[in-house]
């Protein structure tokens, strides 16, 4: 079983990539933007289902030097970021234009945070 970290370093890379590319789309080519869009999410709760698993069920230690408190704060803006995620999907899909414009200027910011936060805390 892969370690975890190679889940977060590859899964929510790849997904910050393909995030960021559909933001870079959104005006020119609408179809490329939610297909970009959708395949970020799908590489995101692939690699969330997968380091949960492996974290919680399979019991791999992730190893940090940070405190508990640090670890929490990180997992609990992870969440919040992962509900506003799903959110953005309902927004683009309904098509509810300004909420999904509001809201992805706060999700981009939140997602690329946790990601390069969770670099740091769990660098392996």
């Amino acid at each position: 079983m892969p370690h975890p970290y190679s889940a977060l370093v590859w899964g929510m890379g790849i997904s910050l990539a393909l995030f960021f590319s559909a933001y870079a789309l959104r005006k020119s080519n609408r179809n490329l933007h939610k297909l970009f869009a959708m395949g970020g999410v799908v590489f995101n709760l692939v690699s969330s289902v997968y380091l949960i698993y492996a974290v919680r069920i399979a019991g791999i230690e992730m190893a940090s030097q940070f405190s508990f408190a640090v670890i929490t704060a990180h997992r609990l803006f992870a969440t919040l970021i992962a509900l506003l995620m799903l959110v953005m999907v309902y927004t683009g899909i309904k098509r509810q234009r300004r909420l999904h414009i509001a809201l992805h200027r706060f999700f981009l910011a939140g997602y690329t945070l946790t990601y390069i936060s969770g670099l740091v805390i769990f660098h392996g």
